[in-house]
This record gives C-alpha cells, sequence and structure tokens, in this order.
C-alpha cells in the first residue's frame, strides 16, 4: 500500500484536465458486477469530459461497515489513477485535482481513510457529488457494463420475483450494479428497474402480471406525451403553441413541462392533456423542479440559465402562476444559502467542494438535510460560466 500512495502522491497534478479546457474534477463510486469474475469496480469518471477509469474486480459492497468498505476502496481508487484501465480515449497519467463521490458518510470515511494512508493532503478533501454528477456516473456505469458484456454469451436473465426490490425485474441485475435507487412499475408498484429501456424490452414478460386479462396498459408521462397526445386535436394545439414542433429535445417532457410552467399553463388540466391521466406518479418531483428552476429566475452564469435557454423560446411571455407558500419558503431558503455562497466565494465564481463542505457544516448535525437545496442554490447562481459552456462546482 506504501508504494501505490507514494505513486499516487508523485502523479502530476493541475487544476485543467491535459486539454487545458476543462476542470480536473471527478466523481467516484463503487459498483457490483455479476459477470466474470462477479465483484465490485470502482470507478471514477470527469463529468464535463465523461472521461471513466475503473479498477478491479474487489469485495467492497459485501463488508458489513462504512469505514471497512472505505478502506477496501482506498487502493483501487488510488489504481483508478495510478495505472488507469480507459473506457473511451485514453489520456495521460494525472492525479485529479478534487474529487467527489455518493454519498456523506462514504465521502467522510474515505477522507480519514487517505490521511491514514498519508495522501497528499490537497487530496484528502472528498465532497459529495451533485445529482446531475450522479447521473453521469450511472451513464458512463452502463456504457462499461455494455462494452464488459459485448462478447459474453447472451444469457437469459432469471425471474425475480413479484415485490422483490433487490433486483431489477428486466436484466436481472442486483441494486448493487447501478447507481441509482430502482424505480417501481408506476402501474401496479410490484416490478423494479434500473431504467426505462430495461422496462420496455420487458415489457411483453410484465405485461401479463402487471395488467388485467383485456386490460389497456396506462401509459407513464412519457410514452403518453409520445404516442398518445398526438393523436388528440386539443393536446396538438397545445404543443403547437407551445412551439415544440422541430425542436431537438420535443420527444423527452423535459421541454414540454419547462414551457407549460414558463407560460403559466402547467394546470392539472393541460397536464394530463399532454401527459396523460396519471401524470402525476412519474412527473411530480420533475414538475416541482420545473417551477422552481423558473421562479428563481437563473441569472447568466448559472448552470441553470444554460439549461433554461436551451428550452426557451424568447416570443414567450413568461407568466408563471403564482408560487405556493412552500415553494416561496423554498425559494427564500435556497436565497440564504446563496448569500453565503457568495459571501465565501465571490460573485461570479463557482464554489469548490471544500467550499460546499463548509456552507453545509454551518447548518450543525443536521446538515444532510440541506445538501440538496445547496445543490439547487450553487446551480442557481451566477458562477461566471460562459454562454454555451458548463464548468463543474
Amino acid at each position: 500500500m506504501e508504494a501505490k500512495v507514494r505513486s499516487f502522491n508523485n502523479l502530476s497534478r493541475s487544476k485543467k484536465l491535459p486539454s487545458g479546457l476543462l476542470p480536473n474534477h471527478w466523481v467516484f463510486g463503487v459498483c457490483h458486477v455479476d459477470i466474470h469474475p462477479p465483484g465490485d469496480l470502482v470507478l471514477a469518471v470527469n463529468p464535463q469530459s465523461e472521461y471513466l477509469n475503473q479498477a478491479g474486480p474487489a469485495q467492497i459492497l459485501s463488508l458489513p461497515t462504512t469505514r471497512e468498505k472505505a478502506e477496501a476502496t482506498i487502493p483501487y481508487l488510488l489504481d483508478a489513477f495510478v495505472n488507469p484501465t480507459p473506457i473511451g480515449p485514453s489520456v495521460p497519467t494525472f492525479a485529479p485535482w478534487t474529487w467527489s463521490t455518493l454519498d456523506p458518510d462514504m465521502a467522510q470515511a474515505i477522507e480519514d481513510s487517505l490521511k491514514k494512508h498519508d495522501v497528499k493532503p490537497a487530496l484528502c478533501k472528498v465532497g459529495v457529488c451533485t445529482a446531475e454528477e450522479r447521473d453521469i456516473l450511472e451513464t458512463a456505469r452502463a456504457k462499461l457494463l455494455s462494452k464488459l458484456t459485448e462478447f459474453s454469451e447472451d444469457i437469459e436473465p432469471d425471474a425475480v420475483g413479484p415485490g422483490d426490490s433487490t433486483k431489477c425485474h428486466g436484466c436481472g441485475m442486483s441494486r448493487e450494479c447501478f447507481f441509482q435507487p430502482l424505480k417501481h412499475c408506476a402501474r401496479c408498484g410490484e416490478a423494479f428497474y434500473h431504467s426505462r429501456e430495461c422496462q420496455k424490452k420487458h415489457w411483453k414478460h410484465h405485461k401479463p402480471t402487471c395488467c388485467a386479462p383485456g386490460a389497456t396498459p396506462s401509459l407513464d408521462a412519457y410514452d403518453y406525451y409520445n404516442m398518445k397526445a398526438p393523436t388528440d386535436p386539443e393536446a396538438r394545439a397545445l404543443m403547437s403553441s407551445l412551439r415544440l414542433e422541430g425542436h431537438p429535445n420535443r420527444g423527452g417532457t423535459a421541454l414540454p413541462l419547462h414551457r407549460l410552467v414558463l407560460t403559466g399553463q402547467d394546470t392539472p388540466e393541460k397536464m394530463r392533456l399532454l401527459f396523460g391521466p396519471q401524470y402525476e406518479s412519474t412527473l411530480k418531483e420533475d414538475h416541482e423542479k420545473a417551477r422552481i428552476g423558473c421562479l428563481l429566475d437563473p441569472p447568466p452564469g448559472s448552470p441553470w440559465h444554460i439549461l433554461n435557454a436551451s428550452m426557451d423560446d424568447h416570443s414567450f411571455v413568461r407568466s408563471l402562476r403564482p408560487a405556493t407558500e412552500a415553494e416561496k419558503q423554498e425559494v427564500e431558503e435556497v436565497r440564504e444559502i446563496q448569500a453565503l455562497i457568495r459571501l465565501r466565494v465571490g460573485a461570479g465564481k463557482s464554489p469548490s467542494s471544500a467550499d460546499m463542505q463548509a456552507i453545509l457544516k454551518t447548518f450543525g448535525p443536521n446538515w444532510p438535510a440541506k445538501l440538496q437545496t445547496y445543490t439547487l442554490a450553487a446551480n442557481t447562481i451566477d458562477q461566471g460560466v460562459p454562454a454555451g459552456g458548463y464548468r463543474g462546482f
């Protein structure tokens, strides 16, 4: 271990990737793979370039405590940079400038273990990644698994019993194989899947137990919007008024949802018109997020301004429905954290993982409850992000 730490500490390290264009920030996590040999992989991804390094397999997730998992992770985490096995373009060997992981408890345990092994002090700071970074890590995991199984035999997964939330009912893989929690079937709640694609592939097997004989399966918001709404004249007229035709993202629910919110048309009647009678079961959280994102009106230079700009149409008149009391309180909490960020790093600057930890710890032992609000505050504050670009924080 000493030799591995020495090699890691001797790696070159800078704020930017070797290209000089993107931040040298990495997100890492541990996932299980059931291929041969089965075991746990440590994955590290740079969110901006999507460079992915991996090390393993190892036995990590089966260990009983977070401390033991962290201690077992360290040699493979260092190996991912000292002896990387890149998936995609090969890059020179170097150490990260900053890094983060998925869980606050794991981040703290990793920090303690890095210090114990005399890793370079600057890299003993481990942040907690954002929801967007978690999504990127999950996408990288899926791509890696696809490559690892590309030449393996196509084995039919064992059937998973109804109500079993420990495995994906489509591919049969354990929930420990994914960085995102499994999501249940919106109709019956008895089947669980790691992705929409896996659910669609499994539908022919799940349909007999999900639907009563002769019943028509209900569509989730995404499928209703793409399959049912275009056949309804009133829904088509609403889609036309929102100028969705020809937009590259018109097939997803984020664009129509954003434009409904922006124009004050996100009423239950019009939501049902575009997304179906069961829209709340799949869109409730996205709807709340879209409303808060518009109510905060992110300024230029913020990551969410870039996101909103990609979905806006300048011919629309901004006329959001009034905020509820709960939304007013959430906006106020976000503004308070934004004031703390500006006080610590200054206006138009991007907070680091260390800044995030320092600000969250001002809330005392209940700081994990503020993590989601902090992420929203950072995403909707001016960080000096140039138009058409994104910079991690």
